[in-house]
């Protein structure tokens, strides 16, 4: 049986605005988010969601990848705005929320991106919304007034018959929002796109305790059953927040003034990633934090950047919203004309090393017209030499905004 290794780094990937945020400096003063009830359902039914998300990707795909839950949930949510009837109640119940409830979504995702970038001055933090329409169209006013609302969407009339112009528009809105990271999303448009609705996150934060670079070795890293590669290894030991149960162990990285904090998963032998994942789904994850204990660990954690990029349309759909890619979508919440998704995407990268982490990730929506082991009593010892994957949340309300797997390739 496979073994892996399940990386989750909690950390926030949200910012407004387009110039990052200086890392030195800033206040050490750990900070919680301040929701209400009905926010934290949303967590955590976003959460689920993440999970649900990322056990598709991961039925999908045999190498390393990182994706953002988080992104494709804002995304979906001024998607969601712009829906009525059958098409709107999909979505929401794919989402996890109660039809008729995209008032208070709206008024959790203002909340999440008003607070989360204030949350550690250490840490920089962006998100970004756009939505741009075709000059022969026009967006309702009152989605336009929702969007900026509570998104802080960003609208701009594009020429989709213009190709190459269209394209870099979009991109290089993709690249400005990434701090460079994604400087692509797309490589051609339809003339009969009618919008394109997207989301961008940025993160860069340095550990608390950032790794000695003079122990940085290569090391082996069993990449499949029977197949060893060499990985740089970073390595430290000293206390950390750790947990164990039969399926995994885990410890936890914190970045910053400690409001974010990158979580490693390490399955037990026989278990598999896929096996963590079940875990973890519904009351696993929230129940997580809370077992964790502080440890000794002698920490092996490798040195890496990841990237991926997918076509959502087809596992969304089979998710539970096939209706908002099909002749019969209803978007008159949005505009007067006849529209579906053409296509989900998302693109996304993250970078962990001695000093701490980036990442980055774009989603966009594509709208068209339609015609009708360890010693318990000593140091535990967790060598992150085989496959993992990984989450960047938010500590104190446990919010999942990047995810992925590394296989060491």
């Amino acid at each position: 049986m496979r073994r892996y290794i399940l990386l989750f780094a909690a950390a926030a990937m949200i910012v407004a605005g387009c110039n990052p945020a200086v890392i030195d400096g800033g206040d050490d003063n750990f900070k919680e988010l301040r929701l209400s009830t009905k926010a934290a359902e949303y967590i955590q039914k976003g959460n689920d969601f993440s999970l649900s998300f990322m056990e598709k990707i991961n039925e999908a795909e045999e190498g390393s990848y990182v994706i953002s839950p988080l992104s494709l949930q804002y995304l979906l949510g001024m998607i969601l705005n712009g829906a009525k009837g059958q098409t709107a109640d999909e979505i929401c119940e794919v989402l996890g929320y109660g039809a008729g409830e995209t008032g208070s979504v709206n008024e959790y995702c203002k909340s999440m991106l008003t607070q989360l970038p204030k949350l550690d001055d250490k840490t920089t933090l962006k998100i970004a919304n756009a939505i741009m329409v075709a000059k022969r169209g026009d967006l309702l006013a009152s989605y336009k007034n929702t969007v900026a609302n509570y998104y802080e969407a960003y609208v701009e009339s594009v020429d989709f018959s213009n190709t190459s112009l269209a394209l870099s528009k979009i991109n290089g809105w993709c690249n400005r929002n990434t701090n460079g990271l994604i400087p692509k999303i797309l490589d051609d448009l339809s003339p009969q796109t009618y919008a394109v609705l997207m989301n961008a996150l940025y993160f860069k934060s340095k550990w608390v305790k950032t790794f000695d670079k003079a122990a940085t070795a290569e090391e082996p890293f069993i990449s499949k059953p029977g197949e060893k590669i060499k990985q740089k290894m970073m390595k430290k030991e000293e206390q950390f927040a750790y947990a164990s149960n039969n399926v995994f162990r885990a410890v936890r990285l914190p970045y910053g003034n400690g409001s974010f904090s990158m979580i490693v998963a390490l399955p037990q032998e026989g278990n598999t990633v896929s096996d963590v994942i079940a875990s973890l789904n519904k009351t696993g994850w929230k129940s997580l934090a809370g077992s964790m204990s502080s440890r000794q660990v002698q920490l092996w954690l490798p040195k890496f950047e990841s990237k991926f990029e997918a076509d959502l349309t087809e596992m969304l759909s089979k998710l539970g919203m096939p209706t908002a890619f099909g002749p019969i979508a209803d978007f008159s919440a949005m505009t007067k004309e006849f529209v579906c998704i053409d296509m989900i995407k998302q693109k996304a990268i993250i970078k962990v090393d001695e000093e701490g982490s980036e990442a980055a990730a774009v989603s966009i929506g594509v709208i068209k017209n339609t015609s009708v082991g360890f010693d318990p009593e000593g140091t535990v010892i967790f060598h992150a030499d085989h496959p993992f994957l990984y989450f960047i949340t938010e500590n104190s309300s446990g919010a999942i905004l990047f995810a992925g797997r590394y296989n060491g390739k």
